[in-house]
């Protein structure tokens, strides 16, 4: 099993990668926040950061919006 030090960085790869995605507006940067937002969650509620937790939560929820509202957007082109 990775250290939780890899696995941290791993997530932030993920929600970097997600960032250029969206730069370049490719619909899938909202999938890779979905599951970096949901791993940070995890990881912040772990170690008892709860505010930090809540923050993740609400990044969580924009994230599963904007898998909806640019799908909308794509489907209505």
């Amino acid at each position: 099993m990775p250290s939780a030090d890899i696995v941290c960085w791993m997530v932030t790869a993920t929600c970097l990668a997600g960032t250029v995605l969206n730069v370049r507006k490719v619909r899938w940067c909202f999938h890779l926040w979905t599951l970096g937002n949901t791993s940070w969650l995890a990881i912040d509620l772990s170690n008892r950061l709860y505010s930090r937790a809540f923050l993740d939560l609400v990044q969580l929820a924009l994230a599963i919006w904007g898998i909806f509202a640019w799908r909308k957007d794509v489907e209505s082109a």
